[in-house]
């Protein structure tokens, strides 16, 4: 009895081990993304399928919680290379009124070959540490009082609060949290938000020219075909709106 109880808490650990250590091959290999609305616990408010992200929005009387979340290897791609930059109007017209450029752009962008084989080393472990390490600073931008902030994860008192994880099958989740009272200055009621997404760059000269030959040729013969996305290595920019909650 004692030996058969020791065998299987062995098989147990060896399970457990495997399941930790598994990398991110399955993200690859699959052919589409079979979940649309729903990602994490809870379902998305909203769903982009050109860059296949999910958002979702939370609220209270103080704090404004904002998810975006996607499975897709391209689309993280584009977040690496050229950066991610989360537009919002607190009053739901859909202009450029407070951003977090975060994260931050690459200084040299990965091909797809080089970001597969970069992806493909980590368990889902060592992807976390490597999210929390390398993904430290950002930039919060307020055109109201035209102020543009560097600041960092590893500022405690930073009031705008950015997270970065992969959990629950989720290649990449992205959570920021907003006081009520940076959005809304001068304390006016929160009824209606406006989110936009977009690259913080773009794909200039300099950036193509980092591209693999073979992305090359794909560009020029996708700028052949008519009506090709010409922008496709950046995040299709695109604005939604959402009503808060009321306590």
């Amino acid at each position: 009895m004692i030996k058969r109880n020791t065998l299987l808490i062995f098989i147990a650990i060896i399970l457990q081990a495997c399941a930790g250590s598994k990398p991110f091959t399955a993200y690859w290999n699959a052919k589409t993304n079979t979940q649309t609305n729903k990602f994490s616990e809870k379902e998305a408010l909203y769903y982009q399928p050109a860059d296949q992200i999910s958002v979702k929005v939370f609220n209270n009387n103080e704090f404004i919680d904002i998810f975006l979340e996607t499975n897709s290897p391209g689309t993280l791609k584009k977040i690496y290379n050229l950066g991610l930059s989360l537009w919002i109007d607190p009053d739901g017209k859909s202009k450029r009124v407070f951003a977090i450029n975060y994260p931050m752009p690459a200084e040299i962008p990965y091909t797809d070959k080089q970001f597969k084989s970069y992806l493909e080393r980590f368990t889902r472990v060592e992807f976390q540490e490597e999210l929390i390490d390398r993904f430290q600073d950002y930039e919060l931008i307020d055109t109201r009082i035209n102020e543009s902030v560097l600041t960092s994860t590893t500022v405690k008192e930073e009031r705008v609060k950015v997270q970065l994880k992969t959990v629950n099958q989720i290649l990449f989740s992205y959570h920021v949290q907003i006081p009520i009272k940076v959005l809304y200055l001068n304390n006016a009621e929160a009824k209606e938000i406006s989110i936009g997404i977009n690259s913080i760059n773009v794909a200039n000269k300099q950036y193509y020219s980092a591209m693999s030959s073979k992305e090359v040729i794909q560009k020029n013969l996708d700028e052949l075909k008519v009506g090709a996305y010409q922008n496709k290595y950046e995040l299709e920019e695109w604005w939604v709106n959402f009503t808060l909650a009321n306590e």
